[in-house]
């Protein structure tokens, strides 16, 4: 008869008790799509953060380029740190992840709650509106960094079988894009309130709490998710030097972390700025104002990549493969951006222009299944090199990756919207938009995302990891884990 103890050991190591098939029930894995989903919603909603502060508060415009900069960079820099910690920590039922999905939504909620509620100081001056910001913002950052490293670090953990791993990262990404609906709605609130006379400032007061709370606390619903590959950590616990080495030499995530970063040069501004003040639509004898025309545009242009998304893998296969994936999706990227802007948006010709982007979309929209997924196969790989995991590291580097493109991004448009002498509180006082904001918003629209795209593919190229090579790891890996956990148990059964 077992012992006890060798049971909890097989349950710790997990791998040899799970069917090389599949583990992962459908239930979980909409569990899991459904807290993403939540997640997304409240992230969503801060992406308006930036024009609540142009548009709603009129903060100092300046400052808040100066001030978000840098915290965003801060908050970057911080990402792996916090990956380190939650590779290097284990709770004590032997988890290292699914338990910060309940702690860190509540924290990261009432941030981005607090961020759409402009308060009033005895001193309100620039900086000291400025300080404030950063505060909310930075807190909101790290629990929310939190969450998502450790969100989808489950998506490499929840499953040992690749193809699997690849299904649950697909119900993840399905999961926020339809979170993305309910912030892609934003525009149309705006234009509503506008029209009933309720001000911006309430809006995003009720939308805060609504979907900025409200989004995180559904978010909480992916730690129903399931632990399976738990790794024991190493005697004396893996050094801050060797988590590092371990990033630095996985070739594959770094050279997708280098082309994220360098898309965020992309010489462009939010789309809201297009569309509020150059765009409107006269169709079926019916007026739509630009934010309405935003909206509409967002589903038209992105419903391709949305449906792409539930044929990802067979996709990935006729093309190649992951990489692939990323590859197709700069090159129809550039290409298609060129086209409509030889075509133009005048009149109705916006149709034309939703109709393109919706082509280019097809690839795009899988792009961050291919990337979760290729992160997942690098993770093995590096297991089967080092005989450790390092989920946390490796997606706190993709939120690390994504907060500086966030950050640059901010930077650039600030800086642009300052060479284009954009103020909104002048337009809202009835003043007109400057002229050379009229001649180069369209073209930095259309074309600027263009130079982020070429960046991007240049170091996406350089990845390699035939499919023969995937195999040999995992077959091996599979193999080792099945050795260790009988040694492990005859171990503990002779003790």
């Amino acid at each position: 008869m077992k012992s006890e103890k060798t049971g909890s050991i097989r349950k710790f190591i997990g791998q040899p008790i799970l069917k090389e098939k599949g583990v992962v029930p459908r239930r979980e894995g909409l569990w899991f799509a459904l807290g993403v989903a939540g997640q997304n919603v409240s992230c969503g909603l801060v992406g308006w953060f930036y024009y609540f502060c142009t548009d709603v508060a009129y903060y100092d415009m300046a400052v808040i380029g100066i001030v978000l900069t840098i915290a965003r960079i801060w908050d970057a820099v911080n990402d792996p740190l916090m990956g380190m910690i939650i590779d290097r920590h284990r709770f004590k039922n032997g988890e290292k992840l699914r338990p910060w999905l309940k702690i860190a939504p509540i924290a990261a909620g009432f941030m981005a709650m607090l961020m759409f509620i402009k308060p009033r100081f005895a001193n309100d001056s620039a900086w000291i509106q400025g300080v404030f910001i950063a505060i909310v913002y930075l807190i909101y950052d790290m629990a929310f960094t939190v969450q998502d490293v450790s969100m989808w670090g489950m998506t490499s953990v929840m499953s040992p079988v690749s193809e699997e791993r690849g299904r649950i990262v697909q119900w993840g990404r399905i999961g926020a894009t339809v979170g993305s609906w309910l912030p892609g709605l934003i525009s149309v609130f705006i234009s509503v309130a506008n029209k009933f006379g309720v001000s911006e400032k309430i809006l995003f007061a009720v939308l805060g709490i609504v979907m900025g709370m409200g989004g995180m606390l559904v978010s909480m619903t992916s730690s129903f998710a399931k632990e399976r590959l738990l790794s024991v950590p190493e005697q004396g616990g893996v050094g801050l030097r060797d988590n590092l080495n371990d990033l630095f030499k996985n070739r594959t995530v770094m050279l997708i972390l280098l082309g994220s970063i360098l898309s965020g040069f992309a010489l462009t501004v939010p789309t809201v700025y297009f569309f509020k003040y150059k765009v409107s639509l006269d169709i079926f004898g019916f007026h739509m104002d630009g934010l309405t025309v935003s909206f509409i545009f967002g589903i038209v242009s992105g419903l391709p990549g949305t449906l792409a998304m539930l044929v990802a893998p067979w996709l990935a296969k006729k093309v190649g493969g992951m990489k692939n994936i990323l590859v197709l999706s700069c090159v129809c990227a550039i290409a298609v951006r060129f086209i409509c802007f030889a075509v133009g948006y005048e009149g109705n010709k916006i149709i034309i222009i939703a109709l393109l982007l919706a082509l280019a979309s097809i690839p795009s929209g899988v792009t961050g299944i291919a990337m979760t997924s290729l992160f997942g196969d690098s993770i093995d790989y590096m297991e089967w090199k080092t005989g450790r995991r390092a989920e946390a590291i490796t997606f706190a580097a993709q939120t690390f990756a994504s907060k500086i493109v966030g950050a640059i991004n901010n930077g650039v448009s600030t800086f642009l919207l300052v060479l284009l002498k954009y103020s909104a509180a002048d337009y809202d006082a009835g003043l007109p938009l400057s002229p050379i904001f009229d001649k180069w918003i369209w073209p930095l629209f259309i074309l600027g995302p263009v130079v982020g795209s070429v960046l991007n593919l240049i170091p996406i190229l350089f990845i390699k990891y035939p499919k023969s090579l995937k195999e040999q790891v995992e077959r091996e890996l599979k193999e080792r884990r099945a050795n260790e956990a009988e040694a492990t148990e005859e171990t503990a059964v002779n003790s």
